[in-house]
């Protein structure tokens, strides 16, 4: 699995400790400079220094959007950027893709599919990157009577090498709107406790489930991989995360079979006086580490722990146990629990499951059965070892990975 972010380090910090900090983070692939375009010998840079730390790039060229912004005007040569573009950088051992546009609406689609299928001529080996708004988003905003026709029209038309979408769901809310009686989980961590009790003031924005259901039901369908970007900064209606909800949104994307997750964001936005408020991202605007690194560091060194395991393995089945939303399917195996449990469980080629606590408080503490003897993997020692399934135990919003033997 891939794991990069969106909105990566300025370009006056384009140098070689900004990327190793990127890369003990666990990330594998660097997203573009900010988010406003840079120049060739920006990007040649960045990608010298990708490549010197064995990463891989996704560069943001202000030549496509001329592209793109040619092709609206009706212009015969609107495609002479995309070619200039892939000259400079398609030789690059480091180049992963080139960024196209965010968020379109269905009416760009077959503008897009026509850019994409040129960088695809001039370049077979590094697609266009595009990424597809949430499912909260209105018809209005799609351009699309419902999200699925969204994604199926945008896979048929554009022909993405891979599928690419944000859903960001962990929301602000007003203390009078808590539920009676709610409590948090104390930890041994007091700052962790201050994001809880903060985080008590809060509720999830439904769909996210539906989303990536929709997502990897098409992308299946097609014979496609996806990529998922997550929530991780503070900014305008969304909370500053707890570890434990980083770690939903992440082994969620995991146990649906994603191969590439994404941060939203890894720098913190430098957009001083806006609405947003940015805070509180990996990295801060002063380049300085944030408690979000070192939460995304640990995370990210266990799912290049479990992907070890998955990578190239099929996604066979995605079920829930629980309390469950709307629009999946119901794990049909049998779990028993003293106090009520709330899981996801992944099944994927070659006898493994993923299974996700949805419970970003508490741990979940459950009895399974299977047909055969299991294993679980100890992400710490990245061996196998034999498990209790009439004692599993899996912290808030974490994941385990078990094998039939």
């Amino acid at each position: 699995m891939e794991i990069t972010y969106w909105y990566g380090p300025p370009r006056k910090f384009l140098n070689s400790e900004t990327y190793e900090n990127v890369k003990n983070a666990g990330f594998t692939l660097a997203g573009p400079m900010e988010c406003t375009g840079s120049s060739v010998e920006e990007n040649i840079r960045f990608l010298d220094i990708c490549q010197e730390k064995g990463m891989k790039a996704c560069i943001y060229d202000k030549r496509i959007d001329l592209a793109l912004s040619k092709y609206r005007d009706g212009e015969l040569d609107w495609y002479e950027p995309l070619k200039n573009v892939t000259d400079d950088y398609k030789n690059h051992k480091a180049l992963f893709s080139y960024y196209v546009t965010d968020e379109p609406q269905a009416r760009m689609f077959q503008m897009l599919g026509d850019v994409v299928a040129k960088l695809k001529e001039y370049d077979p080996e590094h697609p266009g990157y595009i990424n597809l708004l949430p499912n909260y988003a209105t018809p209005e905003q799609l351009g699309s009577p419902n999200y699925y026709e969204h994604v199926k029209e945008y896979i048929e038309t554009v022909r993405p090498a891979f599928v690419s979408y944000d859903h960001y769901h962990f929301l602000h809310v007003a203390p009078d709107e808590l539920p009676e009686g709610y409590e948090i989980e104390e930890t041994d961590d007091e700052r962790e406790n201050a994001i809880r009790r903060s985080a008590m003031i809060s509720i999830d924005r439904p769909g996210f489930f539906e989303n990536i259901e929709i997502v990897r039901e098409l992308c299946q369908k097609y014979e496609l991989p996806f990529m998922v970007i997550v929530l991780l900064i503070e900014h305008g209606p969304y909370r500053n995360l707890t570890e434990a909800e980083i770690r939903f949104e992440a082994f969620h994307t995991l146990a649906y079979g994603a191969s590439i997750l994404s941060y939203f964001t890894y720098w913190t936005v430098i957009e001083p006086g806006s609405w947003w408020n940015w805070k509180n991202g990996c990295v801060s605007c002063e380049g300085e580490k944030l408690q979000h690194y070192y939460d995304v560091q640990k995370i990210n060194k266990e799912i290049h722990t479990y992907a070890a395991y998955l990578d190239g393995k099929k996604s066979l089945n995605v079920t829930h146990y629980g309390e469950i939303p709307d629009h999946v399917k119901y794990f049909l195996g049998k779990i028993s629990s003293d106090l009520p449990v709330h899981l996801t469980i992944g099944t994927f080629e070659g006898g493994y499951t993923a299974i996700v606590n949805k419970n970003i408080e508490k741990q979940a503490v459950f009895s399974i059965n299977f047909e055969t003897e299991v294993e679980k993997l100890d992400v710490v020692k990245n061996k196998f070892v034999p498990l209790d399934t009439n004692n599993v135990q899996i912290n808030p919003g974490d994941m385990i990975l078990i094998r039939t033997k």
